[in-house]
């Protein structure tokens, strides 16, 4: 069965990486990609009256752009591209890029979204995009790929799965993780911070899952002592040269949903060229 794959776009050299990188790692799939660009006003507190009278050159100056440059990348993947397992949509939409994100997530029944993430760098820390944690943090239909900047698709290699096994894993979202390991040709590390023997009778029965989910594919399960899991699995990738990173997106309590506390993508640290699987939980 094939796949569809949900790639949205600005028209920036980050998100036109991503649709590359989806590309490329779907090679040998049958897939269905679609690529979306939104366009709306951003409207904040009494600018919000503006919705009462649509500026219509905005609009139109909008959507002619959208349209233009959906075609344009559409020429260039045509070109570019003569696979016959793929095929390729556009999507312009006048509307906030969440609300548009969820509704074709839903009704096309997209199987994984893959988007670029500028992030942010100063000299104390770098962090991913507002976009790319503000879409972790809401779409929870399917699995979310983040392809920062400097991430070039490579095979052969490995995934890295962080994990604490507290969490009951989704059927749904593990399998997209079983499938990229096949397609990459990657084998998956399973790294967590606790001893086998320290895990109480849900987490043993969540890594027993997690063994018969991995059944046919190479996988090991590591365990790091005495640190925290972003210096852990940052230390850990460095030295295996990881070519992708997935974690359990847990859902947001409401104090995280109030602001309080870091989204669990920031907490995991930083990567500038291994893209970030986000798998969400039950």
């Amino acid at each position: 069965m094939g796949k569809k794959i949900l790639l949205p776009t600005d028209f920036s050299k980050y998100s036109l990486n991503a649709i590359q990188y989806a590309i490329k790692l779907y090679e040998n799939k049958d897939c269905d990609f679609y690529i979306l660009n939104t366009y709306a006003k951003d409207t904040h507190g009494l600018d919000s009256l503006t919705l009462l009278d649509p500026d219509e050159a905005f609009n139109k100056l909008s959507e002619k752009r959208s349209k233009q440059g959906l075609g344009e990348i559409l020429t260039r993947l045509t070109f570019e591209n003569d696979n016959p397992r793929h095929r390729f949509h556009v999507l312009s939409r006048s509307t906030l890029f969440l609300d548009a994100v969820k509704d074709i997530i839903e009704n096309m029944e997209i199987d994984i979204l893959i988007m670029g993430a500028k992030g942010t760098t100063n000299k104390r820390m770098a962090n991913y995009g507002k976009m790319a944690i503000s879409v972790i943090e809401n779409i929870r239909k399917c699995p979310v790929l983040i392809v920062p900047k400097n991430a070039i698709f490579n095979s052969n290699k490995e995934i890295v799965l962080a994990t604490d096994f507290k969490n009951d894993f989704n059927f749904f979202d593990i399998k997209h993780l079983a499938e990229i390991a096949k397609l990459s040709n990657s084998s998956i590390q399973v790294l967590s911070l606790e001893d086998s023997d320290a895990l109480d009778a849900e987490q043993k029965r969540n890594k027993t899952l997690l063994t018969t989910y991995f059944k046919n594919i190479d996988h090991n399960f590591t365990i790091i002592h005495n640190v925290e899991m972003n210096t852990a699995l940052n230390c850990f990738v460095e030295i295996r040269r990881s070519n992708m990173i997935s974690y359990i997106n847990k859902k947001r309590t409401f104090w995280e949903r109030m602001g309080f506390g870091k989204p669990t993508l920031d907490r995991l640290g930083y990567f500038e060229d291994v893209p970030v699987l986000a798998i969400n939980d039950k």
